[in-house]
């Protein structure tokens, strides 16, 4: 299917597992409940699409675009994403553990409940999204951007690379684990 537009297509539950998806075009497309471990993603665009309870282990998403997607659920366990686009995109509870995320855009992201544990997040950016009681214990977030970033209950005390972290405009609380040094404004004290 690689280049292959399958815009508004249907795929629940489809076993998709190490599928050549390479340069698709699926706007709006259901891809809830896949199997796609080990699958190619790259390039591609799923913009709007749903991967909700998706399970895509060890796949490469390097350059696509989930701008907008339904991914609540989502296993990324080990998967690239570097390179990828989910602005504005509904990731709560996604498992996301030991994943490679370079340079990533998750700005306005719904992350509530994400697990980033051990991911590497260098010099992606998650401005202004919804990290509520996000997991980063050994994390590495050099260079990571969370302006205005809602970190209400994340855990952070573990995170590598945090003192080259920009955490202009964001907020915790007190059920937060921040690292000594760094300090946040409540988000119950937020606009």
């Amino acid at each position: 299917m690689s280049g292959w537009n399958i815009s508004k297509a249907n795929y629940p539950g489809a076993d998709l597992t190490a599928a050549n998806l390479r340069g698709v075009q699926a706007l709006d497309a259901n891809f809830d409940s896949v199997q796609a471990v080990g699958a190619d993603l790259r390039v591609s665009d799923f913009s709007g699409a749903s991967f909700s309870d998706a399970i895509l282990i060890g796949s490469r998403l390097q350059g696509a675009s989930f701008n907008g997607s339904k991914m609540s659920g989502v296993v990324l366990t080990g998967a690239d994403v570097s390179d990828g686009k989910f602005i504005g995109a509904t990731l709560t509870a996604a498992q996301m553990q030991s994943a490679t995320i370079h340079n990533a855009d998750f700005s306005a992201a719904n992350m509530v409940l994400a697990e980033l544990n051990a991911a590497d997040l260098t010099g992606s950016v998650f401005d202004n999204a919804i990290m509520t009681n996000v997991d980063l214990t050994g994390a590495n977030v050099t260079a990571v951007s969370f302006r205005d970033a809602r970190l209400a209950g994340a855990v952070l005390d573990a995170a590598i690379g945090i003192e080259s972290a920009n955490f202009e405009g964001a907020c915790a609380s007190e059920a937060s684990s921040i690292p000594a040094g760094l300090e946040l404004p409540d988000c119950g004290d937020q606009p």
